[in-house]
Order: structure tokens, then C-alpha cells, then sequence
């Protein structure tokens, strides 16, 4: 019965916030897209939250 539960719930969570950063900077199609891109994720304060230990 647990295993099922566990399979429902890693089923239906939301991914991540660094699971999203990860698929969002890889779907670049070029260098100058990737670095936008790394500057947005950097700009939007996604990496604040770790450096600060939240």
C-alpha cells in the first residue's frame, strides 16, 4: 500500500526549482541563447536561494 502512495506522489509533485533551471538552460539552441538564458536564471535569483542556505 505504501509503495503506491510513494508512486502517486513522485508521480504528481511538482518538479524542483533546480530540476526546472536544469531543463530550461539545456533547451538552448546556441551559445548566445545559452548565455541568455544563464543570465535570466542568475537575473530571476534562482541561485540567491542556495548561496544564502534557504
Amino acid at each position: 500500500m505504501f509503495g503506491t502512495l510513494k508512486r502517486l506522489t513522485k508521480t504528481f509533485r511538482a518538479p524542483a526549482t533546480g530540476e526546472r533551471e536544469v531543463v530550461y538552460i539545456t533547451a538552448a539552441t546556441g551559445r548566445c541563447d545559452l548565455e541568455a538564458r544563464e543570465r535570466h536564471v542568475v537575473a530571476r535569483g534562482f541561485y540567491r536561494e542556495q548561496a544564502l542556505g534557504c
